[in-house]
C-alpha cells in the first residue's frame, strides 16, 4: 500500500467522464463545485467507515462554501486543500488532478511496487549488531512473488542464528499485507490469525494468517523489537499492530502515521481523481485497528534514538538470559 494494508489494492477505476477538463488556470466557480459535489458522493458511496460518512459529507459541504475555496485558484490548489480536509478523517484519503497532456508530457511515474520489486524488496541493510542481534532495515513491504519471496528468505536467513531481532521500519511507507503474512511467518508458532479487512462494497472479511511452511527457520521465541517514527505507515503500521497485540514485539520510537484502510482510485472528472478508502482492517485482540491514532510505540523515544534503545533493550534482555542459563553466573 503506499498506503494499503492488502496487496494490489490501489487500483486506478477507469471512469470516463464527459465534461469539460479542469486546466492547469484558473478554475471557475461550477468546476470547483462539480468536483466538490462528485467527491461527496464517492465518499458517501464508498468510504468504508461508513458511520463517519456524514460528518464527511458536512466536511466537504463547509469547504464548497469557503473562502479558502474561492481563494484556491488551481485545480493543484484545490486538489491540496480537499486532501488535507479529508485527512482529518482518514490518512488514506487522497485528491488529485492531473493535467490532461500529463501523459505525453511526462512519461507515468513509476509506481511503489514496481520501485520495490527494482530495489531489492526494500531491504536496504541487513546485519548482525556485536551481541548477537540481528538488525533489517527495509522501506517497503513488496508484492509477494518468486523474486520477493527469496529475497525475505535471504535475509531471514543472514540472521538466523541470531539471538535478538531488531526491524528497522522507520522509513517504511507500507505495501503488501501478503508480505506482512510472510514476513510475520517467519516470527510465529503454526498457524495464527494475524488481522483481517472488512470490505464495504460486498459486506465480507478477509483473514489474514500466518504460513505453515517458509523458506527457512521459523523463529517464535527470540526477542523481536520494531523500530517505528511517525512516518510509518499502512502495512508497516500493520505489521507492529499485530507482533506488538500477540506480545510478540516490543514496539520502540514514535507513534506512526495511523493509516489503516485499503483504498482505491475513482474518477471525479476535471481532470480530478479521489483515492477512498474502500476497506479497514479489524485486529482479532483488539477488535479494532491503528486508523488515525497509529500505533503506540511500548518504548516511547524520538524515533533517531530507536535503534540505541532497542539494541540496549535486546543486550539486556540477553544478559539475563545467559545469566539464567548459566549456574556459575549466579553464584
Amino acid at each position: 500500500m503506499r498506503g494499503t494494508a492488502v496487496a494490489k489494492i490501489v487500483l486506478a477505476a477507469s471512469m470516463a467522464t464527459a465534461t469539460a477538463t479542469a486546466t492547469a488556470e484558473d478554475m471557475t466557480a461550477d468546476q470547483k463545485q462539480r468536483v466538490v459535489d462528485r467527491l461527496a458522493a464517492e465518499v458517501s458511496q464508498r468510504y468504508v467507515e461508513v458511520d463517519k460518512v456524514p460528518d464527511i459529507e458536512h466536511a466537504i459541504s463547509a469547504i464548497a462554501r469557503s473562502r479558502e475555496l474561492r481563494d484556491a485558484a488551481s485545480p493543484e490548489a484545490v486538489a491540496e486543500l480537499l486532501t488535507r480536509e479529508l485527512h482529518r478523517f482518514d490518512h488514506h484519503f487522497g485528491v488529485q488532478w492531473r493535467a490532461p497532456d500529463a501523459e505525453t508530457r511526462s512519461p507515468a511515474g513509476e509506481s511503489w511496487f514496481a520501485k520495490l520489486d527494482r530495489q531489492n524488496s526494500g531491504f536496504r541493510r541487513v546485519e548482525i549488531m556485536d551481541g548477537n542481534v540481528g538488525y533489517i532495515e527495509f522501506w517497503g513491504f513488496d508484492e509477494v512473488n518468486e523474486r520477493s519471496t527469496a529475497r525475505v528468505a535471504q535475509a531471514m536467513a543472514m540472521v538466523a542464528s541470531t539471538d535478538a531481532l531488531i526491524f528497522d521500519l522507520r522509513q517504511n511507507g507500507g505495501g503488501s499485507g501478503d508480505m506482512v503474512r510472510l514476513i510475520s511467518s517467519y516470527l510465529l508458532p503454526g498457524r495464527i490469525h494475524l488481522n483481517s479487512f472488512y470490505w464495504r462494497s460486498s459486506d465480507s472479511t478477509t483473514e489474514f494468517w500466518t504460513l505453515d511452511r517458509i523458506a527457512g527457520e521459523k523463529r517464535p521465541s527470540v526477542p523481536v523489537y520494531v523500530l517505528t517514527s511517525k512516518d510509518t505507515f499502512s502495512a508497516a503500521e500493520e505489521f507492529a499492530y499485530n507482533l506488538k497485540h500477540l506480545n510478540r514485539a516490543e514496539i520502540v520510537g514514535e507513534a506512526t502515521k495511523g493509516g489503516a484502510n485499503p483504498w482505491q482510485f475513482y474518477e471525479l472528472g476535471d481532470g480530478f481523481r479521489a483515492g477512498i478508502p474502500i476497506a479497514k482492517a479489524i485486529n482479532p485482540a483488539t477488535l479494532h485497528n491503528w486508523e488515525h491514532v497509529g500505533v503506540q510505540p511500548d518504548q516511547p523515544v524520538p524515533a533517531e534514538d530507536a535503534l540505541e534503545v532497542a539494541y540496549r533493550s535486546a543486550l539486556t534482555v540477553l544478559q539475563k538470559d545467559q545469566g539464567r542459563a548459566d549456574p556459575a553466573q549466579q553464584r
